[in-house]
Parts: C-alpha cells; sequence; structure tokens
C-alpha cells in the first residue's frame, strides 16, 4: 500500500487539492472535476493506441536498426531522422512520450530522443501549416528555421546534463529482447 501510495503520490495530492478546494470553493472544485474529466477521456482515447504503436515497435523493430539509426553514433542521419519522425508524427505532445521513452529502451541517444521531442512539440507540419496561415508565413517559416536551430542545442545540453547517468540507469532490456 505504501509503495502504489508512493508511486501514485501525485494523483494522491491532486485528490487531495480537489477535495480541499470542494470544501473552500464547490464551484470551482466542479469545474476542475469536470475539466480534469475531459482530460482523462482525450487521454483514454489517444493512448491505447499509441501503447500499441510502442509494442509494436517493441516487437518489430531490432534494436540494432535503432542504435544505427539514432542511437549515440547515428551522426547528422540521427538529427536528420528525429526531425523528420518529430515533425511528421500528429497527435499531442503527450503521447510522444512513450514512444520516446521506447526509443531509449531500444538504443536511441538521448540527444536525438530530445531532438524528436523538441520538433514535435515546436515543429509539427500541421502546427507550422496553422501558424502560417493565421501568422503568416515569413513568422512561420523563421519560427520553424529556430526551432530545428534549437533542437540539437538542447539535445546537447540535455545529452551532457542527464544522457550518460540516464543510460546507466535505463540499461534494463524490453521484453522482446
Amino acid at each position: 500500500m505504501k509503495k502504489v501510495v508512493k508511486e501514485y503520490r501525485l494523483v494522491v495530492l491532486v485528490v487531495l487539492a480537489n477535495l480541499v478546494l470542494w470544501y473552500l470553493s464547490p464551484s470551482k472544485a466542479a469545474e476542475s472535476a469536470s475539466t480534469a474529466g475531459k482530460f482523462l477521456k482525450e487521454m483514454l482515447s489517444i493512448l491505447p493506441p499509441v501503447f500499441l504503436l510502442v509494442g509494436l515497435l517493441d516487437v518489430w523493430v531490432p534494436r540494432a536498426i535503432v542504435e544505427r539509426s539514432v542511437g549515440q553514433k547515428s551522426g547528422i542521419k540521427g538529427v536528420a531522422i528525429s526531425m523528420l519522425l518529430g515533425s511528421t508524427t500528429v497527435g499531442p505532445l503527450y503521447a510522444a512520450f512513450p514512444i520516446a521513452a521506447a526509443l531509449l529502451k531500444k538504443g536511441a541517444s538521448v540527444f536525438n530522443i530530445v531532438v524528436f521531442l523538441t520538433v514535435k512539440a515546436g515543429a509539427e507540419i500541421p502546427l507550422v501549416a496553422m501558424e502560417a496561415k493565421f501568422l503568416g508565413f515569413p513568422f512561420a517559416l523563421l519560427r520553424l528555421a529556430l526551432t530545428l536551430v534549437a533542437a540539437p542545442i538542447i539535445g546537447w545540453i540535455v545529452q551532457r546534463v542527464v544522457g550518460y547517468s540516464y543510460r546507466s540507469q535505463s540499461a534494463e532490456p524490453m521484453l522482446s529482447e
């Protein structure tokens, strides 16, 4: 029981905060519960297909291909693949986290995963198209260029700060290996 509470401490904290809010302002607590319910419903509609995709990635894609494509020694090819993957995947950013975790366990470098997530967050093709429509093509193009330049820099910094320690902590093999 203690382990479950520790593992879900953030959820427990949110429930306790909502109980306190319910006591202080029932209308705001109802609004909070409604928003949480909508978000939970959205997540339950998106995450199962993502986990299916992650399972297929785990079974069908050999570790050697991931290491060669986006691993430590993939070089500029790995950056290009990570940017392409980040810009072409659809869905919310939180749907990319299970994919990123699966790629990390398959041997992708932290650098390339951060590039993937950064591009996913700021340079998805649908996002850039909408941005160009509402804010203008020059603005969207400049912001896209800055995002693509910043992504490897952010990846390099994260790799330097947490990459090597993360690699040693996450060396556990996946089920298919």
